[in-house]
């Protein structure tokens, strides 16, 4: 075999414009499926982020099927407090209504919240555009999404009159303006948790309640644990509220595969076509091999190895490409006008699928030459024939 290694080298070393090409265009395909498997991976991770952090707790609690409200709010928030890993709690409200500015009016989702409580268990609070956050005293105000403000051309300071589902009518000031990057973005309203109870005439009741765990990990033990002290029945865990998410990952995860395999395609063509072309022109070396007494799988190696070292070193420079083109949209990001900012987020495990993948495809590439070299006749491969 130390023969079959040498005489691999010593053909690589000989066809460097040969080897640069495949080199090239393995390294390309290598990196391609590093940056662009992070890009998904990246905004998949962004939007499950932004998703739980503006959302979702760790635990949902739900109305039952039958009903529309969460009854006996008050008990339910005392009990809360008296189990052992419940971090936080908070209730929300939501409602359907109309927000009027001027003379332009929109459809809105009415957010109710306490700040106080909220602030314990998400960040939604926090991630005002521009403007204030809501705060325990702010009767009088609220927060608009920035898709809001845009669509009725208004601002912080503006006065706003907000029709809820009921008939009712309420003047609010602007406060702040919302960029979250979730489709809260699109038409959310957020007043206080008690000026909706008012509006709406709800008392000691909620749509959900956020709840926050001392570790994420045990969402599935206290989902149990909390549907039987609370006398709930409708309890999600965080995964559950993200489904959407991941079955849009799976599409996402599906187009990248396809361009990732073109890449692949012609990488293993380029492979494939460039060693099938130096058999070609090496059948009397090949012929004479075998003369002096080279064996089929010999021949049949020499070829396989040839190509494993050009993966080899396509592949090292792709993964090089690859972290470093990464890592330059990971601190570089798109601008997105719906979802934000977006950009790939580089994995050890990125580096190890695209290897392994490039490789394999390298190697497959390189089978039919190899096969050709080892099946030709010595005596027309010594011709030339």
């Amino acid at each position: 075999m130390s023969a079959v290694f040498f005489y691999a080298m010593k053909d690589v070393g000989k066809n460097r414009r040969a080897f640069i090409f495949i080199t090239i265009a393995i390294a390309l395909s290598t990196a391609n499926i590093i940056i662009i498997n992070g890009f998904m991976d990246g905004i998949i991770d962004d939007l499950i982020e932004r998703t739980l952090e503006s959302s979702s707790g760790h635990l949902n609690i739900y109305p039952n099927e039958q009903d529309r409200y969460i009854e006996g709010l008050g008990v339910k928030e005392k009990k809360l407090e008296n189990i052992e890993g419940v971090v936080a709690y908070s209730p929300r409200i939501t409602a359907g209504g109309a927000i009027s500015y001027k003379e332009k009016s929109k459809s809105i989702k009415v957010l109710a919240l306490e700040p106080s409580k909220e602030n314990r268990v998400t960040t939604l609070l926090g991630k005002i555009d521009s403007g204030e956050t809501l705060k325990v005293s702010d009767r009088d105000s609220i927060l608009i999404s920035y898709r809001v403000a845009e669509d009725l051309k208004m601002k912080n300071g503006d006065e706003a009159t907000i029709v809820f589902e009921n008939g009712n009518t309420k003047v609010f000031k602007i406060k702040g303006i919302l960029r979250t990057g979730t489709t809260m973005d699109t038409n959310t309203v957020v007043i206080n948790f008690e000026v909706a109870q008012e509006q709406l005439a709800l008392n000691n009741k909620a749509s959900i309640i956020l709840v926050k765990l001392s570790d994420i990990a045990l969402s599935g033990q206290y989902k149990n644990k909390i549907s039987q002290e609370l006398g709930v029945r409708k309890i999600k865990e965080w995964k559950q509220e993200v489904e959407s998410i991941l079955s849009t990952a799976g599409t996402m995860k599906e187009i990248s595969a396809v361009i990732n395999a073109v890449g692949l395609f012609a990488s293993a063509v380029a492979v494939g076509v460039i060693l099938y072309i130096n058999v070609l022109h090496k059948r009397r070396q090949t012929g004479i091999m075998k003369a002096i007494g080279m064996k089929d799988f010999q021949i049949l190696s020499i070829y396989i190895i040839e190509a494993i070292i050009i993966g080899t070193v396509g592949v090292m420079i792709g993964d090089a490409l690859g972290y470093a083109g990464t890592k330059y949209l990971e601190n570089h990001p798109f601008t997105d006008p719906i979802l934000g900012s977006m950009s790939p987020r580089f994995y050890p495990y990125l580096l190890y699928d695209a290897s392994l993948v490039t490789m394999l495809a390298v190697i497959l590439a390189s089978m039919y030459p190899a096969l050709v070299a080892g099946r030709m006749n010595i005596i027309k491969a010594i011709w030339g024939t």
